[in-house]
């Protein structure tokens, strides 16, 4: 089969590898559609060489069809599934009290510390296989997995209807971040400075501000009743994002980190006790929040179909994917097309 592999810092490669070999608990799965992530684009340039190793195989959001699984599974060949990407050792103290996206021995990201979805073909364990139902496109599933990490931070950030919410970056996260604390009836602000990011942010309905302008944080109070924001979301990584979203939380507020740092991150602690902040990270997702994504999908509350910029097929995802993403080409996400099939639902 034809792969995508991590091959050294700044390297990419399409190699040919064999198709796994499914064992017990496992699901061989042909893949349809994969999204490119920041994640992908980190260990590009050696952003993650202590987990990534060369030749490894990158893609962890993906969708595609059930090709091979063993007697007792649940599954049939054919069967439209999503997989959700994480594994753990199940044994550690996070693992224990069933917090297992903290696992502190074993925690593996397919795609990232083992072979993944840029790939005609891909086995995972059984138990991280969802089926897609029959209103959920290839495409759209390959949007499930971000979608994930979206509800899990909105959780963390414990936001429910009549709050307001400001959303600091207006990428893939920051939008459906955005998306679905506004599913739960928030009032939502986006931050963002690109020009093409706030084009697509209006379209869908969302007030922009921009984190430039010297009278930033007087919009905001102005837009709240000098209070602030019930919960700001960190969704950039960068330091002056939580800067930002310290100084736009009103007294007792939550601020949580959703975003990869790419360096420490320096600001005013003072700031958060002063206004008695609560500040959180959240880490990727759990089961629930797999549930809930697919559930969100396939009722029709969310439809991010029009976040799919453009769909490049495998042999072109180094030049028209990695390559247009570093050259900051117009585009909110990037899907590799695998096998195209059941493209339109």
């Amino acid at each position: 089969m034809k792969a995508l592999c991590y091959v050294g810092p700044n390297e990419l490669a399409v190699k040919e590898k064999g198709i796994p070999e499914i064992g017990p608990g496992e699901v061989l799965i042909k893949v349809a559609y994969a999204g490119i992530c920041g994640t992908d684009t980190l260990a590009y340039h050696g952003g993650m060489t202590k987990r990534t190793k060369p030749f490894v195989i990158l893609g962890h959001e993906f969708s595609g069809t059930v090709h091979e699984a063993g007697p007792s599974s649940s599954f049939q060949k054919g069967d439209r599934v999503t997989v959700e990407p994480i594994t753990s050792c199940g044994e550690c103290d996070s693992c224990q009290r069933g917090v297992y996206n903290l696992c502190t021995v074993a925690f593996n990201l397919i795609g990232i510390d083992s072979d993944g979805a840029f790939a005609e073909y891909i086995k995972v364990p059984e138990s991280k296989v969802y089926p897609l139902g029959d209103t959920i496109s290839m495409q759209a599933g390959a949007l499930i997995e971000p979608l994930a990490v979206c509800v899990h931070a909105v959780e963390k950030g414990n936001i429910s209807a009549g709050q307001t919410v400001l959303v600091v970056g207006g990428g893939p996260i920051g939008i459906i971040t955005a998306l679905t604390a506004q599913q739960r009836g928030a009032n939502v602000f986006i931050s963002e400075i690109n020009p093409y990011r706030i084009q697509v942010a209006h379209q869908l309905g969302f007030e922009v501000l921009n984190p430039t302008e010297a009278n930033f944080l007087d919009q905001i109070h102005e837009k709240t009743r000098g209070c602030g924001v019930d919960a700001a979301i960190e969704a950039t990584g960068t330091n002056n994002g939580i800067v930002t979203c310290i100084e736009a939380a009103r007294t007792k507020g939550i601020v949580v980190i959703a975003g990869l740092p790419k360096k420490k991150a320096d600001f005013d602690v003072y700031r958060i006790i002063a206004k008695e902040l609560q500040l959180v990270g959240t880490r990727v997702y759990m089961k629930e929040d797999y549930d809930q994504a697919i559930e969100l999908l396939s009722s029709g509350r969310l439809d991010l179909n029009s976040l799919i910029s453009k769909v490049v097929p495998l042999e072109e995802a180094i030049v028209k994917g990695f390559e247009a993403i570093d050259n900051g080409e117009d585009a909110i996400k990037i899907l590799i097309s695998i096998s195209n099939e059941d493209e339109k639902l």
